[in-house]
């Protein structure tokens, strides 16, 4: 009896460790996000930020990327930002050339093919030429003016992708981790064409990258360290190897030119 109860034992240890079932590694991120660029299309990603404004997120963004061979070829971004009250009128001082402030409520878009940008609307639309609704920026940025409210870690461009996945911890499908912007823009191809205004030393992001069973980025939550670890934004990508079909704007409506007197609202973009 003993020796049947033993192979009863045996036969059901056998059963249920065969019956297991065994979790596969997760794929690597960039060999799968080379394999995009190795194809061609693109990546839609989407963006909301963390601070609401009434019912809705102060800021939000979606894009379009193109792929190439050596990374984002192209991108078409639009980005607005909501208020919950209508903006003050004269809040830019007598002396500026722009007293009302109600053009803050207009999307900006921002295509940027190779290394030459098209932006309209925001704070660009309202200093353009009559009959003019494109501003030409060559070199020019991934992102307008209202970058500076968005975010600048773009985990679908290969190079910051690298970055991230070099300086995180990672559990599961997850991997966390931050850096000083300073180092960042140093380092993120992404960040050197969108971070364009300045900040102290000391400033940094952290993140937490989620990415799917096939390897590529799935969403991406931005934090401010130092800060409380105060979350920033929410960025989820989807449709992968999309078509991205991104262009330049008719001829006649773009401007080299802004109106209204002083600086540039952006400055001149890295040439690389």
């Amino acid at each position: 009896m003993k020796k049947v109860l033993a192979a009863a034992s045996m036969m059901l240890l056998t059963v249920l460790l065969t019956a297991a079932p065994v979790q596969a590694a997760p794929k690597d991120p960039l060999t799968a996000l080379r394999k995009q660029l190795a194809q061609g299309g693109g990546v839609s990603f989407t963006e909301r930020s963390a601070a609401r404004s009434g019912d809705k997120p102060t800021f939000e963004r979606q894009g379009l990327l193109r792929y190439g061979k050596l990374g984002i070829t192209a991108s078409d971004i639009t980005a607005k930002l909501n208020f919950e009250k209508e903006p003050k009128k004269d809040s830019f001082g007598e002396n500026d050339s722009v007293a009302d402030s109600s053009f803050m409520k207009i999307p900006e878009r921002i295509i940027r093919i190779g290394t030459t940008s098209y932006t309209r609307g925001f704070v660009i639309g309202n200093r353009l030429p009559k009959g003019k609704v494109w501003w030409k920026q060559s070199p020019g940025w991934t992102s307008g003016v209202s970058a500076m409210v968005g975010d600048y870690i773009n985990a679908a461009d290969p190079g910051t992708l690298k970055v991230l996945l070099d300086r995180s911890k990672r559990s599961g499908n997850t991997y966390t981790g931050q850096i000083t912007l300073k180092e960042l823009r140093k380092v993120s191809p992404w960040a050197r064409v969108t971070l364009w205004q300045d900040f102290n030393d000391q400033a940094a992001a952290g993140w937490k990258l989620v990415v799917s069973s096939s390897g590529l980025p799935s969403r991406l939550t931005t934090y401010s360290p130092g800060e409380g670890n105060r979350k920033r934004s929410d960025i989820r990508y989807t449709n992968w190897g999309t078509k991205a079909s991104i262009t330049a704007p008719p001829a006649g409506k773009v401007s080299t030119r802004l109106e209204g007197g002083g600086r540039s609202p952006l400055p001149e973009a890295p040439r690389r």
